[in-house]
């Protein structure tokens, strides 16, 4: 069964050689995801940390996280050695890699952060 995780790498260079293997094609040697370990990897980057404003009025950013933001679906289980760089933001955003992971990564990060206000059910309204 896959799993959808999250991850902030301090040297993603070096990190992402565990889930990739060389491959010769045509045009060469070169380096792909592993797909007997991951189903899909999507390098977010460095996320903006601090917004501010141009002279138009428009979004710019001005402080990036140091970490580099990764999301990756595993064909079954995460690898040992990515466990440190595991991050639970909260299960909302503009990625989404379908309902099912999506669902899987939610009740994943609830039973990692029972207490979140996202695990907590609404209370019933009294009328």
């Amino acid at each position: 069964m896959q799993h959808f995780r999250k991850y902030a790498f301090a040297d993603w260079a070096t990190s992402k050689a565990a889930i990739q293997k060389e491959v010769t094609t045509p045009e060469g040697t070169e380096l792909v995801w592993n797909q007997d370990l991951v189903s899909c990897v999507v390098e977010i980057g460095h996320l903006c940390t601090q917004w501010g404003t141009d002279t138009e009025g428009l979004p710019v950013c001005e402080a990036t996280d140091p970490l580099y933001a990764v999301d990756i679906v595993w064909q079954d289980t995460a690898l040992a050695a990515y466990e440190s760089a595991l991050v639970w933001p909260n299960p909302v955003g503009i990625n989404s890699f379908g309902y099912t992971l999506d669902q899987e990564y939610a009740q994943a990060f609830c039973v990692a952060n029972p207490e979140a206000a996202y695990c907590q059910p609404p209370a019933p309204i009294e009328q």
